[in-house]
């Protein structure tokens, strides 16, 4: 929920202006925009905030694409690998998931960059300024979001240049790169700005490069391909050890019948790595029909942006990153498949549509099939990490306490808290630099002050994010302070994930032991 930041003027304050008295925040982190700000800024304050004000905008940003770019593959491609690629892209776990929780974030990426590019293909066809100028707006809004949309705008533009030469020469014209230009120009105005007055502070905090980490980030792109990123990030892997709760839900009896009809004891990855092999294999056979152009643009787009991901320092490891490259994987692997059916040698007219109806069905039900074992593994396990729902309890428990100060010490707290009570808790964070050696004797009088008299909130030590908080207990003990427990918090599944404590005068520890 990092969004937060932008919303409540949460530091550090990367870049904004006053306008009217008010505070405008513009930039959350030096590649992070605050776009998806300005959009939860009126869904926060006019409904109450919960998981569904947080999740369904973002479904609905995710239900939109996938209409968007079965829309760009039909106009471009035909409508029998627009449907192929729509049920693909529909059913994917790693899709689905990411635009969930759109913690990286990537739903507004996918959104932004196919709604450019769908009035580019309209420019093609009619030769206006008008979707020129908006299909590179919809571009300068993806940079604004997100500068590493730089990885795919890259991709898309090596791949035009590349594959459609001709056509792309006879639209280059000094009016059509102005206009185009001034469309990126005021999409990404924010960032151009904050560039301008930061030195180029987006490109220096982001410049650092590593062709080491290659095998590593293929690894990445692999286990997100094939759908096993979130085991053990997110969801419990199946076949970890642990003791299962059978909620009392229709929704956890459908998924454990679901899993029982299937035959599987468990069902960590789909089968879209070897599809994608098998697309490859086949591309030599496709050469001289029309979906070569097509597949090559898909596939120079996707290696030029997964390579800049996977020599950017601390880029292309997680999901997150990985999925940007979507929905072109989809698309390839649509154009394949479409094309091979149409072949014209079956002696059978019907074979070919009979075999990639088959074909088709069996990957959209197996990425199903994963779908639901993280349905499963999310009911009878919980979640790893900070996608617990303890949150929520948490929530009710801090709200409650009154005439108190609020100290957070370990990340993945403060801004769901804040979101959750719309910031109206007097919440602070106690991070590396509290009583730091070296503190000044105002902020070593501060942190003292708030040992002596906040509730502080933390993980526990099974769920901690960052290790601040066995320091800061063992500099309060320095102090002459001791951690006390108040509460420990817990999730349905009953693991014990925060605890709220206060820190009193050690003779007051030892005195009610």
């Amino acid at each position: 929920m990092y969004f937060a930041n932008g919303i409540f003027h949460l530091p550090p304050d990367i870049f904004s202006t006053h306008v009217f008295h008010h505070e405008i925040r513009w930039m959350l982190l030096p590649y992070l925009g605050a776009l998806k700000s300005f959009l939860y800024y009126w869904i926060i304050y006019r409904i109450r905030p919960s998981a569904w004000t947080v999740r369904i905008p973002v479904l609905l940003i995710g239900a939109v694409t996938i209409w968007l770019f079965m829309g760009i593959v039909e106009k471009t491609t035909g409508r029998r690998v627009a449907l192929v690629a729509g049920a693909l892209l529909a059913t994917d776990t790693m899709y689905l998931l990411t635009t969930t929780f759109d913690w990286g974030p990537v739903a507004l990426q996918h959104l932004l960059s196919l709604a450019g590019i769908a009035l580019l293909l309209k420019f093609r066809n009619t030769g206006r300024p008008g979707p020129l100028f908006w299909g590179f707006f919809w571009f300068g809004l993806a940079f604004w979001d997100k500068a590493l949309f730089i990885w795919l705008f890259s991709g898309l533009v090596i791949a035009a240049l590349a594959i459609f030469p001709r056509e792309l020469w006879q639209r280059v014209t000094p009016r059509n790169l102005g206009v185009a230009a001034a469309g990126l120009l005021i999409g990404a105005l924010p960032l151009v700005a904050y560039n301008i007055v930061s030195g180029l502070n987006t490109f220096r905090s982001g410049s650092s490069f590593s062709l080491a980490q290659i095998p590593s980030r293929f690894i990445a792109l692999r286990v997100t391909w094939d759908g096993e990123a979130m085991f053990d990030y997110m969801a419990h892997p199946p076949w970890a050890a642990g003791s299962i709760q059978e909620p009392d839900t229709e929704l956890f009896d459908i998924s454990d019948e679901v899993r029982f009809l299937a035959g599987f004891r468990y069902h960590y990855y789909n089968a879209l790595e070897p599809a994608f092999v098998l697309a490859l294999l086949l591309l030599p056979f496709l050469w001289r029909t029309p979906a070569r152009k097509p597949m090559l643009f898909c596939l120079i787009t996707m290696a030029v942006a997964w390579f800049q991901m996977a020599i950017t320092e601390n880029a292309g490891q997680g999901a997150h990153h990985v999925v940007l490259l979507w929905p072109f994987p989809h698309w390839f692997l649509a154009l394949a498949f479409a094309q091979a059916a149409a072949w014209r040698r079956l002696q059978w007219k019907h074979a070919g549509t009979i075999a990639l109806t088959a074909v088709v069905l069996f990957l959209a039900l197996d990425n199903l099939l994963l779908t639901n074992e993280y349905l499963y593994d999310l009911q009878a396990y919980g979640p790893v990490n900070a996608w617990n729902d303890a949150i929520y309890r948490l929530s009710d428990e801090v709200g409650r306490v009154k005439d108190r100060s609020l100290m957070v010490d370990d990340w993945g707290i403060v801004n769901p808290l804040l979101v959750l009570h719309r910031n109206r808790l007097p919440l602070e964070f106690a991070n590396e630099r509290f009583l730091a050696p070296g503190s000044s004797e105002s902020d070593r009088q501060w942190a003292m002050e708030k040992l002596a008299d906040d509730v502080w909130i933390g993980h526990t030590p099974q769920f901690e994010e960052t290790g601040v908080s066995d320091r800061i207990v063992r500099l309060a003990r320095g102090a002459g302070f001791e951690k006390q427990l108040m509460e420990i918090v817990r999730d349905t599944h009953g693991n014990p994930v925060f605890e709220i404590f206060h820190f009193v005068p050690a003779g007051a520890v030892n005195a009610s032991n």
